[in-house]
């Protein structure tokens, strides 16, 4: 009988077991908590696996497991528990991929250079884009902050939400854990050097963080766009005028605290199903789910909108009776060549343009720099190049740009928020104007 008890337990232990996962993905809960399910949803059905089942394991962790007509089944392992663990877990073998909610560090790239240069188009896939949201309870009469001032207050400089115009209350913080990357991102572009107040709460859930500010009215949080729920979102000011953290300013990357969204393939996967996922997370139909979602996804947009009150008599003469389209063209940290988002979006916008109902709009793009790459006597010539340098890649592809002009130093986006205001300020923007139409009376597709 003792035989027997003990062969039953074995075999249930057998049976809880996972199935074994042809693909590990691990790593930004972000990312991981429905936008990734919902992307290998997508890419199994694509794939012919009709029938596709979940299974929890644990909090943050289960298998998604597609199966076909024929019986054949693919399973993908996916454990969210943080995007530094998508680097820890990829260098010790647990993953096969990861998914990061920050981009990934040089020292990471070269630990992990074993696995092929992670940094690099093929191995990098921005799939998504982010807005971190500052979140309120709905009763608070904030409505934005700047960027110092939210340092200020998670930092326990400012406790009381009267020196915000609020009510007379203690604040209470709600932040999110160590390991996730949307607290790397608060830390680099909000904290800066300054720590987080030790009475503030750590999730890591920004679900549960985010219903614990809703249901709080002296709470202050943040989390990722898609997670504000039942909480009321900021707008921020990282210069003279607040942006609120709306889909076309996070598509841009204008509001200051955008991020991108990534998945990482080593060389052993990108002919494998790991590569096949990210190809197809940044394929039209994948950014359809992003979208879905709540994320941003990277179609081509235009739309007409308000030129900043700071921005100088040129550019507004430049931009007058055009579109802004929902990219912007980013560069390489002290390289001249393109980042990996911009490379797709250049892809993008060629497919865009070359539409029929697109071929009305004469294509006009405006070069910025930093003002820490050069003196500022050099950063017109630089912005000066970098149009150039789109337009040369554009005109490769059989798109003329009409017009092309650098602005230098101008219009600063994210000041104040550390060494990504310097990633953003290295741009070009690209607008559209309806053909034989300069004026600002344009009508807007």
């Amino acid at each position: 009988m003792k035989q027997l008890i003990c062969a039953i337990f074995a075999l249930a232990a057998v049976v809880s077991m996972p199935a074994k996962a042809q693909l590990r993905l691990h790593g930004s809960n972000t990312i991981g908590e429905e936008l990734a399910p919902a992307l290998v949803r997508g890419w199994l059905e694509q794939q012919g696996f009709d029938r596709v089942e979940v299974e929890t394991h644990a909090e943050l962790e289960r298998t998604i497991t597609g199966v076909n007509a024929a019986g054949q089944s693919l399973t993908v392992e996916l454990h969210a528990h943080g995007s530094s663990t998508s680097f820890r877990d990829l260098n010790a073998g647990l993953a096969d991929m990861g998914m990061s909610s920050r981009r990934i560090r040089e020292s990471e790239v070269e630990q992990l250079a074993f696995l092929g240069p992670l940094d690099q188009p093929g191995h990098e896939f921005v799939v998504g884009i982010d807005g971190l949201a500052v979140i309120v309870h709905p009763s608070n009469p904030v409505s934005a902050l700047a960027v110092d001032q939210i340092r200020a207050v998670f930092s326990g400089e400012i406790e009381n939400w009267r020196a915000l115009g609020g009510p007379d209350s203690r604040i209470r913080l709600f932040a999110r854990d160590e390991k996730s990357g949307t607290w790397d991102s608060f830390d680099s572009m909000v904290l800066q050097g300054a720590t987080l107040d030790p009475d503030a709460a750590r999730l890591e859930s920004s679900s549960e963080l985010s219903d614990l500010v809703a249901n709080d009215p002296s709470a202050i949080g943040f989390i990722g766009l898609p997670y504000v729920r039942n909480a009321r979102a900021l707008s921020v000011s990282s210069g003279d005028t607040p942006v609120a953290p709306d889909r076309f300013s996070s598509a841009t990357e204008d509001y200051p605290l955008s991020r991108r969204l990534y998945m990482y393939v080593p060389d052993r996967q990108l002919d494998g199903p790991g590569g096949e996922l990210a190809r197809f997370a940044v394929s039209p139909a994948g950014q359809r789910i992003v979208d879905e979602i709540g994320f941003v996804g990277q179609a081509v947009e235009v739309k007409r909108i308000a030129t900043p009150e700071s921005a100088p008599d040129n550019y507004r003469e430049f931009v007058d009776g055009a579109l802004r389209a929902s990219m912007n063209f980013r560069f390489e940290a002290g390289r001249p060549e393109l980042d990996t988002k911009s490379m797709r979006d250049l892809d993008r916008l060629v497919e865009f343009l070359r539409q029929p109902e697109n071929g009305r709009y004469e294509l006009l793009l405006m070069g910025f720099a930093d003002p820490s790459e050069t003196m500022k006597y050099f950063s017109l010539a630089l912005s000066h190049d970098r149009v150039d340098y789109v337009a040369s890649l554009l005109l490769q592809s059989g798109v003329t740009v009409h017009r092309a002009r650098g602005f230098g130093d101008a219009l600063l986006l994210a000041q104040g928020t550390g060494p990504i205001s310097q990633v953003k300020n290295r741009r070009v923007e690209v607008w559209l104007r309806p053909s034989g139409n300069s004026r600002a009376s344009s009508q807007a597709p």
